[in-house]
């Protein structure tokens, strides 16, 4: 079992960011818990992730009831909404949250939440210029996403060299130092997540791959 799937992640903010943070955690076969005081929103999602709550993560009590307390990294994806933000780190704080990571819209925002406790503040603009980047000097991947400072899912091309073979041959782990968490055959849309050593890759299936953050400049694909 891969480090990302051990662990409980929990979203707070179900805007297109926090849908989209939680919708692909929920396709890798994680265990996630998405929360919005919007019932729209959760609704919109309850198809998506098993475990979607309305709650406001203003009210401590509410966060306890959803079970946020147990997670291992919570997301507070309300970037545009300082005060809410802010009140919900400080909630997290107060129940035990070891690893929070914020959204932040701009430099000031993200100054406000690493002195209030956030671990880790990122602005999805800049981190939209690293994924492109990302991209560019490898073509293989498709799309990226930063899990924790030093952990990331993306989603790549199945390379040459690994069409029609098992991956019990392959040796991904030792030779490349990523998991493969699942794999989207070509033309399906979701992601199947029981994959082992006898499963076979084909030319247009797309893998969903967990790494660290480290290997990916290095990470040959050819």
């Amino acid at each position: 079992m891969s480090e990302l799937e051990s662990k409980l992640y929990v979203v707070i903010g179900l805007g297109n960011f926090g849908k989209a943070i939680a919708t692909t955690i929920a396709n890798t076969g994680t265990d996630v818990i998405a929360i919005d005081n919007d019932p729209l929103l959760v609704q919109d999602l309850a198809d998506i992730v098993p475990n979607v709550v309305c709650a406001d993560s203003r009210d401590i009590e509410q966060l306890k009831e959803a079970g946020v307390q147990d997670a291992d990294v919570v997301i507070v994806a309300m970037g545009s909404l300082l005060e809410v933000s802010v009140i919900t780190i400080l909630n997290l704080k107060e129940l035990g949250i070891k690893n929070i990571i914020a959204k932040a819209n701009n430099e000031r925002y993200k100054y406000v939440l690493e002195r209030i406790g956030a671990d880790t503040v990122i602005q999805p603009e800049n981190e939209m210029g690293q994924r492109v980047a990302i991209s560019l000097i490898n073509p293989k991947i498709i799309d990226i996403y930063q899990i924790t400072n030093d952990y990331v899912i993306m989603e790549i091309k199945v390379p040459e060299l690994w069409c029609d073979k098992p991956l019990g041959t392959l040796n991904v782990r030792e030779a490349y130092g990523v998991n493969i968490i699942g794999v989207r055959r070509s033309g399906d849309k979701k992601v199947e997540t029981n994959v082992g050593r006898s499963t076979v890759l084909h030319h247009d299936d797309i893998l969903v791959i967990a790494a660290d953050s480290s290997r990916i400049a290095s990470l040959d694909l050819d």
